[in-house]
């Protein structure tokens, strides 16, 4: 059975076999193996032994601190239920995350800080990222990253977006109120694609299972849904079902305690328009 660890070490071996020049069957030439089982470590449907993973850093020249880090991660690969990543490093590790986002089908996103990374505009993740207290250096490579990832609701079969936002997220002027407005008007806009959804959680509402914390689910196709919970310096995805679980529960009563579609993008326009006041107010 594949895991969000499998599926993670998968991806890593993928890459640096790409970033080699390399095919999947010149790789697993240069292995000794065939074709289909290079092909199921990289799909993440069998986890690689500590030899297995040895020969292919091996084969590619991987060596020092990076092959240290991915033999850990195939290790541990065994482990079940969770699996935790630093974010110390750029961008290693965000890769499992782009890539699930890339191959899912469906992506759930219940938020209670910030617009989620999907639909922010440029201005705005430049303040949540300048907020992070990264060095001014690497801010605007974080934020091409981020408007990059929005490319999964633009390709030619996009990935289904379901927004579920706290009402708090909209009253917190982000980069000022200009920059605000901005968003919320985008925000708006991007809601009536046919594949995005966007509810707000009211105020009146009053206390609901999302205060618990932000998180976000991933549905494939075939694989079991992962969770991901993004933390100031880790992130944890869970993939074990009776955990996954919960949280798609958790996503479906908020979803019913939220405002309507149409009755959120009113609410959300009403709000740009109140920034926009505020800031000419400022001026």
């Amino acid at each position: 059975m594949t895991t969000a660890r499998s599926r993670g070490i998968g991806i890593e071996v993928r890459n640096l076999r790409k970033n080699a020049g390399l095919r999947l069957e010149e790789l697993a030439e240069r292995c000794g193996w065939s074709r289909a089982t290079l092909g199921r470590i990289e799909s993440g449907d069998k986890i690689p032994t500590d030899t297995e993973i040895a020969i292919i850093l091996g084969t590619l020249g991987i060596k020092g601190d990076e092959r240290k880090r991915l033999l850990e991660l195939a290790h541990d690969a065994h482990q079940p239920h969770w699996w935790e990543i630093g974010y110390s490093g750029f961008p290693s590790q965000l890769t499992s995350l782009l890539e699930f986002e890339r191959s899912a089908l469906k992506i759930t996103d219940v938020t209670l800080g910030f617009v989620p990374g999907l639909l922010q505009t440029a201005d705005y993740a430049r303040a949540v990222i300048q907020n992070g207290g990264l060095p001014d250096s690497e801010v605007e490579a974080r934020v091409s990253l981020r408007l990059g990832r929005q490319s999964i609701l633009t390709r030619a079969k996009p990935v289904e977006l379901h927004v579920l936002i706290d009402e708090s997220v909209l009253n917190r002027p982000v980069g000022g109120g200009a920059v605000m407005a901005e968003q919320l008007r985008h925000l708006e806009r991007v809601g009536r694609r046919p594949h995005v959804t966007v509810q707000v959680i009211p105020f009146s509402a009053g206390v609901h299972q999302g205060l618990n914390g932000s998180f976000l689910i991933l549905e494939f196709q075939r694989q079991r849904p992962i969770v991901h919970l993004e933390h100031r310096r880790s992130g944890i995805f869970i993939d074990d079902s009776d955990d996954t679980f919960l949280y798609v529960e958790v996503a479906s009563t908020l979803e019913k305690s939220a405002l309507s579609e149409a009755d959120s993008a009113d609410l959300i326009l009403s709000q740009a328009k109140a920034m926009e006041g505020q800031h000419e107010q400022d001026l």
